[in-house]
């Protein structure tokens, strides 16, 4: 179930985007209180701004929320980098639970894309899974992720080859739960010469403009996973994705 989500929306520190007929059930309190109108300073990147929020005043509706289950997709005041808000992305190991969230379709023929924003997992999933910060795509297919390893925390860049395998590198770097970590993801998408940059913290933990890859173009952003049954809790604050 595919929805634009906005701050209409009830919840306990929380404005959720359920699927199915029903929503889960939270305790009864007043939505968050955001601030609308507040400054955030940004980082320039090269390109067109695709998506720019820091949640508080466009609350979720500058993204494609996707839920499913018992997943939740909100704006949330419980935890936030700046301001009053975040979004919070909630998937549980129950059959079907799906939460997560895309930018719109970038640009036709995108190649490069700056993929940037705050992140505070606060709960991991199951020892041999892991909980993912951000996922690019070519329509369907995932070109490649950046993702937390549920069973030490370590982080790992995760990349489609042409073969349609996955080829896995990991970046030399742990993420502590229930703090907040700057994440900057760079690719230019060239096939078998694209280049991945990755900052962490402010740390270039990678850099290559020889990954291979099966893709010449991107199409969307995502953050959290599009599969069910991907546990873990993540909060994330303002965000910036640029394209050209």
């Amino acid at each position: 179930m595919r929805n634009l989500t906005g701050m209409g929306l009830v919840a306990a520190l929380l404005v959720p985007m359920i699927g199915g007929a029903s929503m889960t059930a939270v305790p009864a309190s007043a939505a968050p209180h955001c601030q609308p109108g507040r400054d955030v300073k940004y980082d320039p990147h090269p390109g067109a701004i695709v998506v720019q929020t820091s949640f508080e005043e466009e609350g979720l509706g500058k993204f494609i929320s996707t839920t499913a289950g018992k997943g939740i997709v909100a704006v949330s005041s419980a935890q936030r980098r700046s301001g009053a808000c975040s979004a919070y992305l909630h998937a549980t190991d129950d059959v079907g639970s799906v939460a997560y969230m895309s930018t719109p379709s970038l640009p036709p023929r995108s190649k490069e894309i700056y993929a940037d924003g705050w992140f505070n997992i606060t709960k991991a999933g199951l020892p041999d899974n892991d909980v993912p910060y951000l996922r690019l795509f070519n329509g369907s297919d995932r070109v490649m992720d950046v993702f937390r390893d549920n069973q030490d925390g370590q982080l790992w860049l995760r990349v489609a080859s042409p073969s349609g395998s996955f080829a896995y590198t990991g970046l030399g770097r742990a993420a502590e739960l229930g703090a907040w970590h700057h994440l900057v993801v760079h690719i230019v998408a060239d096939g078998s010469a694209s280049t991945v940059e990755i900052w962490f913290d402010d740390q270039l933990l990678y850099s290559s403009n020889t990954v291979s890859s099966g893709y010449k173009a991107l199409t969307s952003v995502q953050l959290g996973a599009e599969h069910p049954r991907q546990l873990g809790d993540s909060y994330v604050d303002d965000i910036t994705i640029t394209a050209r």
